[in-house]
C-alpha cells in the first residue's frame, strides 16, 4: 500500500482542502506582522573585538546611556577573546559607543576595534518597497511559466497555492516564536519559493502526463521522488541550523531557519493540499482521447 492509499483511503480529500488553508489563514496575521530587523527599520550595528571577557548583559547595560532600545547582543568568548555584534534600533555615534564601552573598562586600543554601522530608516523603507516588488515579479513570472508548462488553470493554481501557503505557514510559525526578519531571511523566502515549486512540479507533471493510469499510481511514484528531495533539503538545513547556532553565524542561521520552517510546511501543502486539488480536478475532467493536451511540456520526466 502506497502513500496515496494510506492517506486518502482513510481521510476524504476535501478535509485537506479545508484544514491546511485554514491553518494558513490563522497564521496569516502573524506572517504579515513579523518583526523586522534593523536592516528594514533602521538602527545601529556595533562590532566589537577585545581580549577581555565581557557578557552580553554587560554590553546591554553599558549602552543604555546611549539610549539603546531593544538591543540584542551576540557574544562569543573563545580562548580569552571576545567577539560581539550588538544591534539596536537606536542610532548610536562612535563617540557615544566609545563612552559606553569605556565605562566597562575598555582601553583606547580596544575602542579602536569598535566599528558602529548605522542603518537609516529611509533605507529600510526602500528595501521593503524593493523586496515587495521582487516578490510580486517572482510570483507573476512563476505563474506564467507554470501555466505555459501545464496549459491548465487548476493544476497551475495547485502549484502556486503551495508556494504561497509555504511562505505564510512557515513565516507565521516563526513570527509566533519571536523571529526577526533580516535581509538574509528575505533571501531565504525567495529560495523557499523555488524549493516549493520544484516538488509541486514533480507531482503535477507525473499526474498529468498520463491520464490513463490510476491517480494512486502516479501520486505514489511522484511521492517517492518528491519526499526524498524535500526531506534531504530539510535534513541538510537542520544540520546547518545546528552548526550555525553553536558558532553563532546569524546570516546562515536565519536562512536555514526559514528554509526548515517553510519546507516542513511544504510537506503539507504539496502532499495533502496539492494532491487533493489534483484528485478533485481529475474526477471532474474527462480524459481526452487522441493527442494529449500536455504533449508539449517544459518539464519532462
Amino acid at each position: 500500500m502506497g502513500y496515496y492509499e494510506k492517506v486518502y483511503s482513510r481521510v476524504d480529500y476535501r478535509v485537506w482542502l479545508i484544514t491546511v488553508p485554514l491553518l494558513a489563514l490563522l497564521l496569516l496575521p502573524a506572517a504579515l506582522n513579523v518583526k523586522l530587523g534593523i536592516d528594514f527599520t533602521g538602527g545601529t550595528e556595533i562590532q566589537i573585538v577585545t581580549e577581555r571577557t565581557v557578557s552580553a548583559s554587560q554590553f546591554e547595560s553599558a549602552f543604555e546611556q546611549c539610549g539603546a532600545t531593544d538591543m540584542g547582543a551576540n557574544v562569543q568568548n573563545i580562548e580569552g577573546r571576545t567577539t560581539a555584534i550588538l544591534k539596536t534600533r537606536a542610532e548610536i555615534s562612535k563617540e557615544c559607543a566609545d563612552k559606553a564601552l569605556s565605562s566597562i573598562g575598555f582601553t583606547q586600543e580596544d575602542l579602536a576595534k569598535v566599528i558602529p554601522t548605522t542603518f537609516r530608516p529611509e533605507l529600510g523603507q526602500t528595501l521593503i518597497a524593493q523586496g515587495s516588488r521582487v516578490f510580486i515579479m517572482a510570483g507573476i513570472l512563476m505563474m506564467i511559466v507554470i501555466f505555459v508548462a501545464f496549459r491548465s488553470i487548476i493544476p497551475s493554481i495547485a502549484v502556486i497555492q503551495a508556494a504561497v501557503f509555504d511562505v505564510i505557514i512557515g513565516l507565521g510559525a516563526l513570527s509566533l516564536m519571536g523571529f526577526e526578519m533580516s535581509l538574509a531571511g528575505f533571501a531565504a523566502l525567495l529560495m523557499l519559493i523555488g524549493y516549493s515549486v520544484d516538488t509541486d512540479i514533480v507531482l503535477t507533471s507525473n499526474v498529468l502526463k498520463d491520464r490513463g493510469k490510476p491517480l494512486a499510481e502516479q501520486v505514489n511514484r511522484a511521492f517517492t521522488t518528491g519526499i526524498t528531495m524535500t526531506c534531504t533539503a530539510i535534513a541538510a538545513m537542520t544540520a546547518v541550523l545546528i552548526v550555525s547556532t553553536f558558532v553563532q553565524i546569524e546570516t546562515i542561521h536565519q536562512i536555514a531557519l526559514v528554509l526548515v520552517a517553510g519546507l516542513s510546511a511544504d510537506l503539507m501543502t504539496t502532499w495533502l493540499v496539492n494532491v487533493a486539488i489534483l484528485d478533485w480536478y481529475l474526477k471532474r475532467t474527462p480524459v481526452h482521447s487522441g493527442k494529449s493536451r500536455f504533449n508539449f511540456r517544459i518539464f519532462r520526466s
